[in-house]
């Protein structure tokens, strides 16, 4: 019995490792089966499964980071800058009427939150956030209660009269539509 063949070794180191591997996977609770061929089976089920156990949760990290980006993208459509108040007074321009008006009625339902830039101190932030829900409820009583939160974000855009003299003024300075005066090339100019 000195002497053990080949084969037996192998199949002993098999044994032994295959039950090594048992134990660690029971202790983490990845197979609670008795038997090695049990946990060769499930071995070859979840190889047979591979990708598709992680496809779920790396769609739902994708249309989670989707669903942020286009919280962000509404909460910036649904901002009113500095440029939608009054500088004196923080109650709304024309400009902000309009925005307040076209997110009441054109926005989708769910989506129809508005955003406040906040003022320089808490009061001129509040006096926004009140005339915003004044403009609200004056608009039709069937609006309901508004929901307005001042934010962090800083409205990037400028003011309606500024916007309309550059366009005025690119308008009226343009040079009319001309043909250029043809001045005759020289070997025709030779040929008469």
């Amino acid at each position: 019995m000195k002497y053990f063949s080949v084969s037996a070794i192998a199949l002993l180191m098999l044994a032994c490792g295959a039950s090594q591997a048992q134990a660690q996977n029971a202790q983490y609770g990845l197979y609670n089966s008795p038997t090695v061929a049990e946990a060769c089976r499930r071995g070859c089920e979840a190889n047979r499964m591979w990708p598709n156990q992680y496809i779920p949760a790396a769609r739902r990290s994708v249309y989670s980071s989707y669903d942020a980006m286009i919280n962000n993208g509404w909460r910036r459509q649904n901002l009113l800058g500095a440029y939608h108040f009054n500088p004196e007074t923080q109650e709304l321009t024309d400009a902000g009427k309009l925005k307040v008006n076209w997110i009441l009625s054109q926005a989708p339902q769910h989506r129809r939150g508005i955003f406040v830039e906040r003022g320089r101190d808490l009061s001129r932030t509040a006096t926004r956030v009140a005339s915003v829900h004044e403009w609200a409820a004056s608009i039709s009583p069937s609006v309901g209660s508004v929901e307005v939160n001042d934010t962090h974000l800083v409205a990037e855009g400028h003011q309606a009269a500024a916007v309309d003299r550059i366009f005025v003024g690119f308008h009226t300075n343009q040079r009319p539509p001309v043909l250029p005066v043809d001045q005759g090339s020289s070997s025709s100019s030779s040929a008469q």
